[in-house]
């Protein structure tokens, strides 16, 4: 089965079936490669894919004809989860650093969670999972900042442990 790739921004994606390739958002300028193929090409220069630029819509009109009761739709290229915003041209931030140092400076097993969450962010962006991503970041952020808030009360205890039993002397 033929395996296809995609390029936005220098960026590869892939591999991807005919099927899949077909759901992601691929324009006619967008490059293609396949094994078989000796460079990158334009997709409507690959012949399995010419049907889906077959039928070009009417270019938009130059003013935008909306009435008062529909309001004019505002291009974005970010989405909006509870409170956050997120940028779709690139990752969320995968928060693999604060796991890290949170996993060798107090909290293993949060460290931990915090990291294979961290790990799954850019992986799945790339794959075109955008929503897996948003998932991924929230829950190594969830976990990572468990971990900071426990370390950073389980060392105040000790501090305040050692000065009482310093005063008690």
């Amino acid at each position: 089965m033929k395996k296809y790739y995609y390029s936005t921004g220098g960026v590869k994606h892939g591999p991807f079936t005919l099927e899949e390739l077909k759901k992601q958002p691929i324009t006619p300028d967008t490059l293609i490669w396949y094994e078989g193929l000796p460079d990158w090409r334009p997709a409507k220069e690959i012949p399995e894919l010419q049907s889906m630029f077959s039928q070009t819509p009417p270019p938009p009109p130059s003013t935008p004809q909306h009435s008062a009761a529909q309001p004019a739709m505002q291009p974005s290229s970010g989405m909006h989860r509870g409170n956050t915003s997120y940028n779709l041209n690139k990752p969320p931030k995968s928060w693999l650093l604060e796991a890290i140092l949170v996993t060798l400076f107090c909290c293993l097993p949060f460290g931990i969670a915090g990291i294979v969450n961290a790990s799954k962010v850019e992986s799945r962006f790339y794959a075109g999972d955008i929503e897996g991503a948003i998932r991924a970041s929230e829950e190594a952020a969830k976990w990572t900042k468990i971990g900071f808030w426990v370390g950073l009360v389980v060392i105040i205890f000790y501090v305040l442990i050692i000065i009482m039993a310093g005063a008690a002397q």
